[in-house]
């Protein structure tokens, strides 16, 4: 016979469900222990993913375990075509190789080497589709630059309008183009409301004086008015869907030797989510040096060298080596961190691209932790003071 005392049983006591409260604390934890996550993304470590958008090589998105998972940056290569696909605009694609061409709604833009094609942001999102022009032995290739968070701000849907060929052929057993008409649907309803939408008639728009406008709501409305008479501008220009890196100035600040594709201060392009701007670093050189917070993407276009990164958090100074076709991130740190390019190469210049959002516009340029210049280039130092925009 079974005891009492054999019957009974210890039930072991469940666990406390953690509170809201508990998991912020874990969730900025998990933000400020990125430092010690890789800041430099080596090329040759990241494999070529065959989707049904086309061929990619990802070297930071929100399902990695990155420095900056708020960017989605990723190289296409463009043997014939990609997909065909429609999403809001706001993201930027920059030509790494080749002679390519995209459709962009029904306009046709050539690219090459060195040049930034955008997506503008516009009611009913963009249509687009990737071609090479050169024939398949010798395919494009571009790298794509992608601040989710502004996406997101958007409502961004993506609906695949067509699917990559070599992807089809291998997965034709999973979701085709058709299993995204409900987005498409949606997208249809936003471009019938706005079919007559034109922002080339906003070219000749003179905002209202400013004793006419009476309320904030008034300033809305002419807000609204300039963006649209902004990308009317960029439409003029031949900026709307690109802009053509021979067309653009070197200039040398603190920072460095910099060609500039896109900047809030621009009033003749189409996308303002963005900052970006290649900067080449002379042989055997370095950049300035600056104390921010962080968040800045960088791909190396040619060259080598090594980026050195100090703060409280990094107990001194880490040294980051990269080459090209590498992926730097400089992780956003509240308290902010001193950043400085070197080039280890005595006879070539190192070039590369750096990008970052320009959500500091509404946050502030401080942001939490400062903007300093801590040391300029020795380019600029070597200028006249005529010919100084900016003293240290």
């Amino acid at each position: 016979m079974v005891s009492q005392k054999e019957r009974t049983h210890t039930r072991e006591s469940e666990p406390e469900p953690k509170g809201n409260y508990e998991q912020l604390l874990e969730y900025f934890k998990e933000a400020r222990d990125r430092v010690h996550l890789p800041h430099v993304t080596k090329s040759t470590d990241v494999p070529w993913q065959i989707g049904r958008n086309g061929t990619s090589k990802y070297y930071s998105t929100p399902f990695m375990n990155t420095v900056l998972p708020d960017w989605y940056i990723f190289r296409k290569t463009i043997r014939d075509k990609n997909g065909r696909h429609t999403h809001q605009g706001g993201l930027i694609i920059f030509g790494l190789h080749g002679d390519g061409e995209s459709l962009v709604d029904d306009e046709r833009v050539p690219w090459g080497k060195g040049d930034l094609l955008i997506l503008p942001v516009k009611p009913g999102g963009v249509e687009h589709q990737h071609f090479n022009m050169r024939g398949p032995d010798d395919p494009a290739e571009w790298l794509a630059m992608v601040d989710i968070p502004f996406l997101e701000l958007l409502g961004a849907q993506l609906t695949q309008n067509e699917t990559y060929k070599e992807w089809q052929e291998k997965h034709a057993h999973m979701m085709a183009a058709d299993d995204f008409e409900d987005y498409k649907d949606e997208y249809d309803q936003v471009s019938e409301l706005f079919g007559t939408f034109n922002f080339d008639d906003w070219l000749d728009y003179e905002p209202p004086a400013s004793e006419s406008i009476k309320t904030y709501y008034d300033a809305s409305i002419v807000q609204r008015d300039n963006y649209r008479k902004m990308v009317a501008k960029a439409r003029k220009a031949g900026n709307w869907a690109i802009v053509r890196g021979d067309d653009l100035e070197w200039e040398i600040n603190p920072q460095g030797k910099m060609k500039w594709y896109l900047h809030p201060t621009m009033e003749d392009r189409s996308v303002i989510s963005s900052l970006f701007a290649v900067q080449e670093i002379p042989p055997g050189s370095r950049s300035g040096k600056q104390h921010r917070q962080g968040g800045q993407v960088h791909y190396i276009m040619e060259g080598e060298g090594y980026t050195e990164i100090s703060g409280p958090r990094y107990e001194g100074t880490k040294r980051y080596d990269w080459e090209e076709k590498d992926y730097l991130g400089i992780p956003v740190i509240p308290e902010g961190l001193a950043f400085q390019h070197f080039n280890k190469n005595p006879d070539k210049p190192a070039t590369f691209i750096v990008s970052e959002s320009t959500r500091y516009l509404s946050l502030g340029y401080d942001l939490g932790s400062g903007f300093v210049q801590l040391e300029n280039c020795p380019e600029y130092e070597a200028l006249d003071d005529s010919e100084k925009s900016v003293v240290v």
